[in-house]
């Protein structure tokens, strides 16, 4: 009986951080999508008005700033793979996440490849998750 209760616990507890994993994934998947084809109709869509980006280089940009240059063509994502995904539920509902992005990307005219560590926060607001920083 005291394995069985144990068990139900295991499952009651992992399935939120499964459910929530999963949706995390399918957000991260469809931004990568996005960046790459240069969908900024999508991006504006997945990100908080207010977001100020910083990039690798220490440099920071509002949202509209970073999608104008999407759109122009200055910042062009040609792959993101996302691997080793952390998520941390924060006790206002929010979730931090973690993870490795390779990105492959030609910004203002140099090419290259990056591996990138960001951490997002995701806030879920009208059935959705927004970026928040």
């Amino acid at each position: 009986m005291k394995t069985l209760a144990l068990l139900t616990l295991l499952i009651m507890s992992s399935t939120p951080d499964t459910v929530l994993q999963k949706e995390v994934d399918r957000y991260l998947d469809r931004w990568n999508a996005a960046m790459v084809a240069a969908d900024t109709a999508s991006l504006a869509a997945m990100m908080d008005e207010a977001i100020v980006l910083r990039h690798l280089s220490g440099a920071t940009q509002t949202r509209g700033e970073w999608l104008a240059d999407v759109k122009a063509g200055k910042m062009k994502y040609h792959h993101a793979e996302k691997s080793d995904v952390r998520i941390r539920q924060e006790k206002d509902g929010s979730v931090t996440v973690h993870f490795t992005s390779v990105v492959t990307a030609t910004i203002y005219g140099s090419r290259g490849t990056w591996t990138l560590h960001p951490t997002m926060r995701l806030v879920h607001r009208n059935e959705q998750w927004i970026r928040t920083e």
